[in-house]
């Protein structure tokens, strides 16, 4: 049977025989291909064996152990043959298999014999416990989302869930679409999702059904499972009579199927699975000879709400799936990070959609920031799509537009508002600003910079603001916040904004720029990787103004390793090789306050 195995199977095969033998007293059982084939086709079973084990019952039960292809670097699994009917034990799949490693585990394939007696013991100690009882239950509702899907009567991956996992049980809107079926608290709140994620010509058509949230104060057991229309009514009452009243008023709205979303919480966070009702007569048992078979015996109008009710949740059997959730929640942490409630309800402001800001605001995006302005008045050109996030599909338009169009469509959930404008348009009327919890200015524009500083202290510097930008070549990259105490901008730079602490030094005073075959055109040969870091620092620095909102000015900064300032032709500067003589290898950030001159700005001597 073994023949065609690799030297390295056979010797792993026989190392662990051997060790069966001598700690079990009787012989294991090699197991045959009929048996073999029982196996789910993704272990890739190809061999194994049988034991006995004792758990003090009157009769010991069979355990397979089973052999993968590419054991040892995979690992076996082991079976209880002797088991109730599925789903009724936890941590038991349909074949018999155990779960007993997460997916993340890692094993010592050098020690096969060691790996085989290490499961065997979980698995021991798992039969134990559900012979013993008192962790079935619990276990099944803890995990309940698991043991649903092992039940579904179809995977429909279009159902899609942007509502509140919590109580209590309400209406809730479902769009029925060909590809998405999207349930959300409101009618605007699925059309407004429903257009970010596909555009203004989805909502053109709209078909927008009502539906129903059941929250159940614990989770299900398999033997709860609504398997027909009273099934979910009984479980409809049992979550309390709003429940019950919802699904009664949907009923009356005679659709052609009533999607259920049920809900409850777990052990490890709330939990949600979708079951759908047709309409009697619309599903999958044969259509009764009347022609509408919920009004049988009445005429229209005249059929009393009670039996209307009991008709519509009778034995047509419903269609149990999955519920995909798309919150914020789950999307940034799936449910688990407490930073995420407060990010969505932040609004950042973005001045300066270029290779800097944009992918500033997309980390910013991922990171679950609910409200992102942005504001760049110029449009992609050919040379920005290197290190931009956009591509050629934008070219020759709007940045600030076409970023806010990408980012809705990635993170529909959110909402990002574009502005085609200057940020001198923006300073002059900063309403925008002033709603902000934080601005993030990656102009590279002294100009628009002083402007935008100067206006924030003579507003009392009401918020912070994070001033990010690049050296030469990307051989450093700086995140300056400005805060309520502390130095402002023009506090570390000069009268034309060069900071006065640089990490980089150029040949001849120069800035390493380099020219386009055109008058005056310069650019810095740089691109996504070397940029990388410093756009993470930004980012991260505005992510820790919105979660710990600073109260002093600081000022961190990256330095790249040092062959890529060889590379580039430059050199540490005299004032950085001063402060960190021991770093001069690169590849570091460091924060450092940023310096406090008390400048005329800062006095309060800018003009109004």
């Amino acid at each position: 049977m073994h023949e065609l195995r690799s030297r390295r199977w056979k010797g792993a095969f026989n190392t662990v025989l051997n060790d069966l033998r001598a700690r079990h007293v009787s012989e294991p059982v090699e197991l045959g291909r009929k048996v073999l084939s029982g196996y789910h086709h993704q272990w890739r079973i190809v061999a194994g064996w049988r034991i006995q084990a004792d758990f003090g019952e009157p009769a010991p039960r069979r355990i397979d152990i089973l052999i993968p292809e590419n054991f040892p670097d995979t690992w076996p699994r082991i079976a209880l043959v002797d088991r109730p009917d599925f789903l009724t034990w936890p941590h038991v799949e349909r074949d018999g298999i155990l779960c007993l490693l997460p997916n993340v585990a890692e094993m010592d394939a050098d020690n096969p014999a060691g790996i085989v007696a290490n499961l065997l013991g979980r698995g021991a100690s798992l039969i134990q416990d559900l012979i013993a009882g008192p962790m079935v239950e619990r276990d099944l509702k803890d995990e309940f989302l698991t043991y649903w899907r092992y039940d579904l009567t179809t995977l429909d991956g279009r159902v899609t869930s942007i509502l509140r996992p919590e109580g209590p049980s309400r209406e809730v809107s479902v769009w029925q679409g060909n590809r998405i079926k999207v349930i959300g608290e409101t009618e605007d709140d699925v059309r407004t999702w429903m257009r970010n994620r596909f555009g203004e010509a989805a909502t053109k058509r709209s078909r927008i059904e009502r539906g129903a949230m059941v929250w159940l104060d614990t989770p299900m057991l398999p033997s709860e499972y609504p398997r027909n229309g009273r099934d979910l009514l009984d479980l409809a009452e049992a979550a309390g009579p709003e429940a019950v009243e919802t699904l009664a008023r949907i009923a009356v709205d005679r659709q052609d199927s009533i999607m259920t979303i049920i809900g409850a919480d777990g052990r490890f966070g709330p939990g949600l699975v979708a079951v759908a009702l047709p309409l009697p007569g619309k599903g999958r048992l044969p259509r009764a000879k009347c022609t509408d078979p919920i009004n049988k015996g009445f005429r229209p109008k005249h059929l009393p709400t009670a039996l209307l009710v009991k008709r519509t949740f009778g034995i047509e059997p419903v269609i149990r799936t999955d519920a995909n959730r798309a919150d914020a929640p789950w999307i940034h942490g799936r449910g688990q990070d407490p930073r995420t409630r407060r990010l969505i309800e932040s609004t950042v402001t973005v001045l300066g959609c270029g290779s800097v800001g944009a992918p500033v605001a997309v980390t910013l995006a991922q990171a679950g920031v609910g409200h992102i302005n942005l504001v760049d008045m110029e449009d992609l050109a050919w040379a920005n799509v290197g290190r931009h996030p956009l591509g050629a599909a934008s070219v020759g338009k709007n940045k600030a537009v076409e970023l806010a169009a990408k980012l809705r469509a990635d993170y529909p959930h959110a909402t990002f508002t574009p502005f085609a404008t200057n940020a001198e348009t923006v300073i002059a009327n900063p309403a925008l600003l002033m709603a902000s919890d934080v601005v993030v200015s990656t102009m590279g524009s002294w100009r628009a910079e002083g402007r935008l500083n100067d206006w924030h202290v003579r507003e009392d510097r009401p918020l912070p603001i994070v001033y990010g930008w690049t050296e030469a070549h990307a051989s450093a990259g700086h995140a300056v916040v400005i805060a309520k105490d502390g130095g402002c901008l023009r506090c570390g730079v000069s009268r034309t904004g060069v900071p006065t602490f640089r990490v980089s030094s150029w040949p001849e005073g120069g800035s390493g720029a380099m020219e386009e075959p055109a008058c005056g055109a310069h650019y810095q040969a740089y691109g996504p990787i070397e940029l990388g870091y410093i756009n993470s620092l930004i980012a991260e620095a505005a992510l820790d103004c919105l979660l710990d909102k600073p109260t002093t000015s600081t000022h961190r900064i990256f330095a790249a390793r040092r062959s890529l300032m060889d590379r580039a032709g430059g050199s540490w500067s005299p004032e950085w090789i001063a402060a960190y003589p021991e770093r001069g290898d690169g590849g570091f950030v460091v924060e450092r306050p940023w310096p406090h001159r008390r400048c005329s700005h800062c006095l309060g001597a800018v003009a109004a």
